[in-house]
């Protein structure tokens, strides 16, 4: 009776707890997601594999940095001529940028752009395009991919007597949602596939030195690296990620920290103050209700370091922000807070 009592829970459980992902649930153009990476972690693997697990990931170590991820337009960026198939990018800084495709089949990654070396803007296009999701993703789903990289940079960030490099990758990828279930992390619990991915690659680098101006073959080595992530309904990113060490320990851990998608949460108060414009330049303008006159406010950045604080003297108040870096900014006046970016 005991063991018909557990099934049927189980079977219960499983009816609402196991999902299925498609474009609706990955990141749109005016997101910024505030994301924790543990970079020293204690966690000891990425669990197990399978139907109805459960991922219990809520130690940390001392070393958690915070970040926040935009997605923006194509258009906004730098260099957007380089990825025309491209409808959305991401960033961290506002100056290194990852470029995607969303669309009903799939959403995949055309490259990046940013100053990598110190020495000018590097325009990595992958050809083709690496797929990262394809729709329906559920249970089971697995594919496999490949792309190349191929860029010629500047020598002299790496020797003075060298003109250019050449760096090319030649990588294989194998995708996998090998689980389903609950994970637990820092910030919730989340319903969640788990994504099992391999990057099998060789790399090779060329010089052209200043004299003789021949190009000649540096090196060439091939490696592998596995990743693990966990994706829930509207999580935009992965809920969770965990990298490995050349040793296969774990590496990295790094978390979302988006309100109001886990199990069982209520939706919080992310985004409940109302500013304009956002982004800005100088200046925002905060609309509060007339309790909250009276009030303080703080800005913090992206690594919770408290940057401005005054207090709310009218319900449109303005909050000069022309000291501030370009980047990502919290906003906060007692429980509610909203996210913003000076350009």
């Amino acid at each position: 009776m005991k063991h018909f009592l557990l099934l049927a829970g189980m079977m219960a459980w499983t009816l609402s707890a196991q999902i299925t992902l498609d474009q609706n649930d990955m990141s749109s153009v005016g997101d910024n997601i505030p994301r924790k990476s543990d970079t020293m972690t204690v966690l000891t693997g990425p669990g197990g594999s399978g139907p109805n697990q459960t991922w219990n990931f809520t130690a940390t170590s001392n070393h958690v940095v915070s970040e926040i991820t935009s997605v923006v337009s194509v258009a906004s960026t730098p260099n957007a001529n380089q990825f025309g198939n491209s409808n959305m990018a991401m960033t961290n800084d506002n100056a290194s940028y990852l470029y995607f495709n969303k669309s009903a089949q799939s959403f995949t990654t055309q490259g990046f752009s940013g100053d990598l070396l110190g020495s000018g803007i590097i325009n990595a296009v992958f050809n083709p395009d690496l797929t990262l999701h394809q729709f329906p993703r559920t249970f089971g789903s697995s594919f496999n991919d490949s792309y190349v990289i191929d860029v010629i940079v500047p020598g002299a960030a790496i020797n003075p007597l060298i003109s250019q490099i050449r760096f090319k990758r030649s990588s294989m990828v194998h995708d996998t949602t090998d689980a389903w279930g609950q994970i637990i992390t820092p910030q919730g619990t989340y319903d969640v596939l788990r994504i099992y991915t391999t990057d099998n690659y060789t790399d090779s680098i060329w010089a052209l030195p200043i004299f003789p101006p021949t190009w000649s073959l540096v090196s060439t080595s091939s490696s592998a690296t596995s990743s693990y992530s966990w994706v829930g309904k509207g999580g935009k990113l992965a809920i969770a990620e965990m990298s490995f060490d050349t040793l296969g320990a774990p590496k990295i851990f790094k978390w979302t920290e988006l309100n109001g998608i886990g199990v069982g949460l209520e939706e919080a108060n992310i985004d409940d103050l109302r500013i304009s414009p956002n982004p800005c330049e100088n200046k925002i303008t905060v609309s509060v209700d007339a309790e909250q006159i009276g009030q303080a406010y703080y800005v913090t950045d992206f690594l919770g370091k408290q940057i401005l604080e005054g207090a709310i003297s009218k319900e449109q108040e303005p909050i000069k922000v022309d000291q501030l870096s370009p980047g990502n900014y919290t906003l906060r006046i007692g429980t509610k807070y909203c996210r913003f970016i000076r350009t």
